[in-house]
């Protein structure tokens, strides 16, 4: 499981100007940057509560120890984001594009991270709990004891993904692609035919009861 952000309590409010190489530390902040366009920017130690981040780019986006509580990224670009010990706490991601993200103790906990691109990323010890990953492109990521509970991931594409030690208990798997790459992973009973038939369309079997 994720560690933990290591965040103080008691924090200093900031109203930050995001732009390009931006060091924020220590700080609690809100605020609507919708559209902001900035790279290199690096937060750390951090709270970042009800704002808006639709359709921002922040490539380069680099958080160590930061808690992100009701904060919608939807559309964002966080292309080649590396984030360490970060908490999503029911936030909006839908369409994030997060291709080639290093991510390491993160979770995300009642998020949406519908259609989003997490094309060739990089985790380790990744949690998502109660999290809409529908139709969501993890084409080639590298998950290293990922755990997905009680998810959404019908439709979600894993071809060329690995994904070892990872747990999908309580998740939703119907129409997945690239079913026959989830080596190794761990689920429940009840996610054997669910599970089955897209591993089946995968390898092209097909089931016919009539023999000729």
């Amino acid at each position: 499981m994720p560690r933990e952000p290591r965040v103080e309590l008691s924090l200093s409010r900031v109203t930050p100007e995001i732009d390009d190489e931006l060091e924020l530390s220590e700080a609690l902040f809100s605020g609507d940057f919708t559209g902001v366009r900035a790279g290199a920017v690096e937060i750390s130690a951090s709270r970042i509560t009800n704002s808006r981040f639709t359709g921002a780019t922040l490539t380069r986006l680099r958080m160590t120890d930061v808690v992100v509580d009701d904060v919608d990224f939807s559309g964002s670009d966080l292309e080649s984001a590396i984030l360490t010990r970060v908490a999503f706490k029911n936030c909006r991601l839908s369409g994030v594009l997060l291709p080639q993200a290093r991510l390491r103790d993160v979770s995300f906990v009642e998020c949406r991270l519908d259609e989003a691109n997490l094309r060739m990323v990089k985790a380790e010890r990744i949690l998502f709990k109660s999290v809409d990953l529908h139709e969501a492109d993890l084409l080639s990521a590298e998950l290293l004891a990922a755990r997905f509970f009680d998810c959404n991931l019908n439709g979600a594409q894993f071809s060329q993904a690995l994904l070892p030690e990872a747990r999908l208990h309580g998740s939703s798997l119907l129409d997945i692609k690239g079913a026959e790459y989830l080596r190794h992973v761990v689920i429940d009973s009840t996610q054997i035919l669910p599970l089955a038939l897209p591993v089946f369309a995968g390898l092209d079997i097909h089931v016919e009861d009539e023999r000729d």
